[in-house]
């Protein structure tokens, strides 16, 4: 039965617009943030058992190692090169100066009494990822993972990129 005359229905694309739009600016503020906690300045070593990262972890604590060298030293600013200049090695976390291994020693114990202050049951659910320059000395490894021990930290990950098996 036909009511008579032609009628164009025009679907209303604002709604779908902003849907796209805000979608579109959450993956980009996160997409920020996960690029915050890792430093280009590292290059991984590599490794035959590393396996990809299977869920980003909300907790997670991200320690970067690099080795303090001449052209480390020239892509920092005047005050981050006064922080590092006389160390071997200079541990960088997302959104704080290049520290030394004694300074990331206290930073590490004031973090983990200030996520266990936060925390409901005193527990302290954080991971700790260590991303090592693929030329850092081992030694300056094990040194930090056992500064964030003595600091309280518990659960701990060791990033490395994949070697392929030829």
């Amino acid at each position: 039965m036909s009511h008579g005359g032609t009628s164009e229905a025009e679907a209303d694309l604002t709604p779908l617009l902003d849907l796209v739009l805000q979608l579109l600016m959450f993956f980009i503020v996160n997409v920020q943030f996960v690029s915050e906690q890792v430093s280009s300045e590292i290059k991984l070593p590599r490794s035959e058992s590393a396996r990809p990262v299977d869920k980003a972890d909300p907790a997670a604590l991200f320690l970067n190692q690099k080795v303090v060298n001449r052209e480390f030293l020239q892509r920092l600013t005047d005050k981050e090169r006064e922080l590092v200049k006389d160390a071997d090695v200079a541990v960088l976390i997302p959104s704080k100066p290049p520290m030394t291994m004694p300074q990331a020693r206290s930073w590490l114990r004031d973090r983990y009494d200030q996520l266990r202050r936060l925390s409901k049951d005193g527990e302290v659910p954080t991971t700790v990822h260590f991303r090592p320059d693929e030329n850092l000395e081992y030694r300056h490894l094990l040194l930090l993972m056992d500064y964030a021990k003595q600091a309280g930290f518990r659960k701990f990950k060791v990033r490395a990129t994949i070697r392929k098996k030829s």
